[in-house]
């Protein structure tokens, strides 16, 4: 066992569950934390669901070479702590529970499709233990009843994109994913936070340019522009 995930496992038997937001003794997302997460404004993009005071069909804020894009709660420092807790402190818990409120929040992807989980370099998954894309993708594959493959791989190389703006993200990611295999005719990219969307770019073009007709992308959370309403519950 890698020592990363040997550390996440020990982690996990020694500190007794809490709550991540309220600290609570109990699962990882006590229910009340968990109904009070924030949900995406009704008025919204129809292609990617970033909010808007009106609803258009398209907007500057779509990822390119996304067909839609759909997300559980947008990014607030709550959600951010959350966030942390799951891949920094190595929680892997909190998986079950955020992907339980992508199932409650986001519809189903049609029929025929195949989840794709944002992979991570090698690299990073020693240091790391696990992918939490994967780990939402895998809850996710269960509860819509829809297959999961790991079609897309990223070589060792690229640069940390935390912190990053979004035009260094953009060059960053720019030929950073691998398809290997046959890809799904209908794909439906999975990861945690979309920020300014060029790695869900870089990964739905490379898939594009494997065979894919159509890409979809499902995400735990968004960034969304300053000043673009959301409500809670």
């Amino acid at each position: 066992m890698p020592l990363a995930r040997l550390a996440t496992a020990l982690l996990d038997l020694a500190i007794p569950s809490a709550c991540a937001v309220c600290g609570m003794p109990g699962g990882a997302l006590c229910a009340q934390c968990e109904r009070a997460m924030p949900v995406p404004h009704d008025v919204r993009c129809e292609r990617c669901a970033h909010p808007w005071p009106h609803r258009t069909p398209t907007c500057a804020e779509c990822p390119p070479g996304v067909t839609w894009a759909r997300y559980a709660m947008p990014y607030d420092s709550v959600v951010a702590g959350v966030i942390s807790a799951l891949k920094d402190s190595r929680r892997t818990g909190l998986a079950e529970p955020l992907a339980q409120l992508m199932v409650q929040r986001i519809p189903p992807p049609a029929a025929g499709s195949v989840l794709v989980p944002i992979p991570q370099s090698p690299a990073r998954r020693r240091e790391r233990g696990f992918n939490q894309a994967e780990l939402l993708a895998s809850h996710l594959a269960r509860e819509w009843g829809l297959p999961m493959r790991g079609v897309l791989t990223r070589p060792d190389g690229g640069r940390q994109q935390r912190g990053a703006s979004r035009g260094a993200r953009l060059g960053q990611v720019q030929g950073a994913f691998v398809a290997q295999g046959r890809v799904p005719h209908q794909a439906v990219l999975v990861d945690d936070v979309l920020t300014t969307g060029s790695t869900i770019t870089a990964a739905a073009r490379t898939l594009r340019a494997a065979g894919s007709a159509r890409v979809g992308a499902v995400v735990t959370a968004r960034v969304v522009l300053a000043g673009m309403g959301t409500r809670v519950g």
